[in-house]
C-alpha cells in the first residue's frame, strides 16, 4: 500500500477533529446550558440566583454555540475550521466546570459542588466560578467569531486565497518557501 493509499483511506486528525466537534457541538450547545441550570435541581442546591442564570447565562451560551455551528454548515466548509472548534471545546469545558461552581443565594441554596463536598467547597467554588464564567463567554464569542470568519473563506481552513495565488506559485525570489 503506497502512501497515497493510506492518505486517502484515513481522515486527517484536524479533519476528524473538526466533524466530531460539529456534530457532537450540537449536543453539547444545547446540555451545557442545561447543566448550568438544571444541575442545581438535580443537588437541589437552588437559590434565587437560578432564575437569573436561566435568563443570562445559558441563552447567550446557547445563541453563541449554535451561531458557531450553524454558519459553517450552510457554506462550503461544512464544519468549523481547527482553531474555532478547539475554542468552542474550551468554552464548553469552562461551561460544565461552571455548572459545578455556580454560586447560589438563598435557604438551602448553594453550589453543586458545595452541595456535594459540603459547605468547605462554597469558598473554592465561588473563587473558581468567575473566572470559568468570564473565559467561557470570551470563548463562546471567539469561537463564534473566528467560525463564521473562517467559514466565510471557502474550505474552512482560516487562511485567505487571493485570485491569483496559484499563478504565482514557484515564482519571486524565495519559490521554496512558499507559504
Amino acid at each position: 500500500m503506497s502512501t497515497t493509499e493510506v492518505s486517502s483511506i484515513a481522515p486527517p486528525p484536524a479533519g476528524t477533529f473538526r466533524r466530531w466537534t460539529a456534530r457532537s457541538g450540537w449536543l453539547l450547545a444545547v446540555a451545557v446550558p442545561l447543566w448550568l441550570v438544571g444541575g442545581r435541581f438535580l443537588t437541589d442546591s437552588a437559590g434565587s440566583l437560578t432564575p437569573v442564570y436561566a435568563a443570562t447565562l445559558a441563552p447567550a451560551l446557547l445563541v453563541l454555540s449554535v451561531v458557531a455551528l450553524a454558519v459553517p454548515a450552510r457554506r462550503p466548509a461544512r464544519y468549523p475550521s481547527l482553531r474555532a472548534s478547539a475554542i468552542l471545546v474550551i468554552s464548553w469545558g469552562c461551561g460544565i466546570a461552571l455548572g459545578f461552581t455556580l454560586p447560589d443565594v438563598g435557604e438551602g441554596a448553594s453550589s453543586v459542588l458545595g452541595s456535594w463536598a459540603g459547605s468547605g467547597a462554597e469558598g473554592a467554588a465561588a473563587a473558581l466560578s468567575n473566572p470559568l464564567g468570564i473565559i467561557m463567554l470570551f470563548m463562546a464569542v471567539l469561537g463564534c467569531v473566528v467560525s463564521v470568519r473562517h467559514s466565510a473563506q471557502g474550505d474552512g481552513s482560516g487562511r485567505p486565497r487571493d485570485a491569483d495565488e496559484d499563478e504565482a506559485q514557484g515564482t519571486g525570489y524565495f519559490p521554496v518557501l512558499d507559504v
